[in-house]
C-alpha cells in the first residue's frame, strides 16, 4: 500500500509502504534499481514504520505524519530536526489531530489534508487551516474516492496522483477533476511498485 508519497525534487519522489520506501524516478517513470529499502537506517529520525502522510514545503523542509505526531525533516541535512516528533495538536492550527490519511501540496500556496471522508485546506503562508473546513470529499473533488485515501502526490505536470489500496487515480489540477478512465491498478502502471 502506497502511503506518504512526496515529490522530493523535480526528478525524484519517495513513496512509503510499511517499514520500507521506494525512490521513484519521475522522468523515467519507474522505481530506481535497488528499491524497496528499509526506512530504518536510511531516514535518520523518521518513523521506522507506517508513515501516514507527507508534504514538502518550499523552505527546505518536509513534514511527515503518523498517528497524532509529526516530524520535520531537513532536506539538506538529510535528517529529522532536533526535538521531534511533536504532537500535531498545538502545532498545526485547525489540522486533524490524528491519523491523516493523505496530503497534497498545490502550487497555489495551499496544502490539502485528508482523513476519512473529509479534507481541510491549509494555508502555508498563514500556517493554519482556512476558515470553513473540514469539508466532505464528496462534491468537492470530482471523481475522487469519497473516503479513506492512502496517499497523494503532485507531479510538476499539473497532475496529482491519489492512492487507495491497490489502485490510483490521476487528478487534473487545472480541470479540477479526476481524469477519465480511473481508478487504475498500481501494479503495471507504476513500474517497480507492488
Amino acid at each position: 500500500m502506497v502511503t506518504a508519497p512526496v515529490l522530493w525534487n523535480k526528478d525524484k519522489a519517495y513513496l512509503f509502504d510499511g517499514g520500507n520506501y521506494y525512490r521513484y524516478d519521475v522522468t523515467k517513470d519507474k522505481v530506481d534499481p535497488g528499491y524497496p529499502k528499509p526506512i530504518a537506517g536510511n531516514w535518520p529520525g523518521l518513523f521506522t514504520s507506517r508513515v501516514d502522510a507527507g508534504v514538502v514545503w518550499n523552505n527546505g523542509k518536509a513534514y511527515f505524519f503518523r498517528g497524532s505526531e509529526y516530524v520535520r525533516y531537513d532536506i539538506a541535512a538529510d535528517k529529522v530536526d532536533e526535538g521531534y516528533p511533536k504532537p500535531i495538536t498545538g502545532n498545526w492550527k485547525g489540522l486533524f489531530p490524528d491519523h491523516i490519511d493523505a496530503s497534497v501540496v498545490w502550487n497555489n500556496g495551499k496544502a490539502y489534508f485528508f482523513r476519512g471522508s473529509e479534507y481541510v485546506r491549509y494555508d502555508i503562508a498563514a500556517d493554519k487551516v482556512d476558515e470553513g473546513y473540514p469539508k466532505p470529499i464528496t462534491g468537492n473533488w470530482p471523481g475522487l474516492w469519497a473516503s479513506d485515501l492512502d496517499g497523494g502526490v503532485v507531479w510538476n505536470n499539473g497532475k496529482a496522483f491519489f492512492f487507495r489500496g491497490s489502485e490510483y487515480m490521476r487528478y487534473d489540477i487545472a480541470a479540477d477533476k479526476v481524469d477519465e478512465g480511473y481508478p487504475k491498478p498500481i501494479a503495471g502502471n507504476w513500474p517497480g511498485l507492488p
